[in-house]
């Protein structure tokens, strides 16, 4: 009888039991689920990396043995140098070429959580795996409701500058790529997300009230110049040379438009002065040709302080001609001319003035414009003009 009831027991407590335990599991597996993704892509990634850095080590040994060198003299230089030895390429792109390096450099990294100090990740939107570019939407969304908000409350109200009830002023600059806005956030994300916040950041800033977020959103704006840093397409920034006879600041440089090229010389300590091949600024009839020549000291704020010097020439007149013919004198335009003269004004004026490098940059006076005159067509009257056709 006493084994009978001992073995009803165990079996009533079997069958208890494992309603209980299963509540318990799920419960754990409810709390751990987020982090199972997590965690298991982590110890893969260890895993990868260890497998990577043992590979490593033995190529490492292999190589010092192929060059006759020590172990412990073979550092990354050294390992440079070899591998450009025993594979010769002659590709320009150095991240085309052959390259052996620690799989910590060449490999991605793991995005990895911060726990607390309770071991629970740090931040609610961890399991988004991009906590920091959702946070930044939902900032924006917030920013957004309190310039609405700040907006009907204080329109028209007195008590509010009006500026701050104005869109942001975001002129003369542009949004960082996605490429920038991952350095500074420190996360990977996709493209996706790079539009959806800059379309956010956009309507944020089309707002009216939005200037008192104006902080907020330049943060995420660069000049429209940033991307190209120092580098100008045409001819570059000259450097500045003293005259030995007056003692006086100039810079040179020799630049073109269309067929018409120019030497143009700016000579600081000046009275604004014109000097293109022997005319002055009143020589020229037109009023847009004298805007034009002027436009640099306008917009860097110099008038009458440089002395302008040009000699131009046709660079036709440069170019052979048929044997049996006289070469023909050809001449520049009246209309490339002060445009050339601009050019190399501008280049000039930012070289004895720097401070002034970035208004003429932004004007568009620093870039050199590659247009030409289209040569014109056999059979045709002009370059794309076509005889009228006629049936009869």
């Amino acid at each position: 009888m006493l084994r009978i009831a001992l073995t009803r027991s165990s079996r009533a407590m079997s069958i208890a039991s494992p309603s209980s335990v299963p509540d318990n599991e799920a419960s754990v597996r409810k709390i751990g689920k987020a982090l199972e993704t997590y965690l298991k892509n982590s110890q893969q990634h260890v895993a990868m990396m260890e497998k990577h850095r043992a590979e490593f080590e033995t190529g490492r040994r292999h190589l010092a043995k192929m060059m006759s060198l020590d172990i412990h003299e073979l550092d990354q230089e050294a390992i440079d140098r070899a591998i450009q030895y025993l594979f010769p390429s002659g590709l320009t792109d150095p991240k085309a070429r052959p390259v052996m390096r620690p799989p910590d450099e060449v490999l991605p990294k793991f995005q990895r959580f911060t726990f607390d100090e309770e071991g629970k990740p740090e931040g609610t939107r961890f399991f988004t795996l991009n906590p920091k570019i959702y946070g930044l939407m939902s900032e924006i969304g917030v920013k957004t409701q309190s310039v609405m908000k700040f907006y009907d409350e204080h329109v028209g109200s007195r008590s509010v500058n009006k500026n701050d009830l104005e869109p942001a002023n975001l002129s003369g600059s542009q949004w960082i790529t996605a490429d920038k806005m991952k350095k500074k956030l420190s996360e990977k994300f996709s493209n996706e997300l790079y539009a959806q916040v800059i379309i956010a950041l956009q309507h944020l800033a089309s707002l009216p009230g939005s200037a008192i977020e104006q902080k907020f959103l330049s943060e995420f704006r660069e000049p429209m110049t940033a991307s190209t840093g120092s580098k100008l397409f045409g001819p570059a920034i000259p450097e500045v040379q003293v005259c030995a006879e007056t003692n006086r600041r100039f810079a040179e440089v020799t630049t073109h438009c269309k067929d018409t090229r120019a030497t143009v010389r700016v000579i600081d300590a000046g009275k604004g002065k014109f000097d293109i091949d022997g005319l002055q600024l009143h020589d020229f009839r037109h009023l847009q040709a004298r805007e034009i020549l002027l436009a640099p000291m306008i917009i860097s704020q110099t008038l009458g302080r440089f002395d302008v010097e040009a000699t131009t020439s046709c660079i036709s007149n440069s170019l052979p001609e048929a044997p049996n013919r006289d070469p023909l004198k050809r001449s520049g335009g009246m209309s490339a001319l002060p445009r050339a003269v601009r050019h190399g004004t501008a280049l000039c004026v930012a070289a004895l003035n720097p401070e002034s490098t970035e208004p003429l940059r932004l004007s568009g006076l620093l870039t050199l414009d590659p247009r030409k005159n289209e040569r014109s067509k056999v059979n045709q009257p002009g370059a794309r003009a076509k005889w009228i056709w006629k049936r009869r």
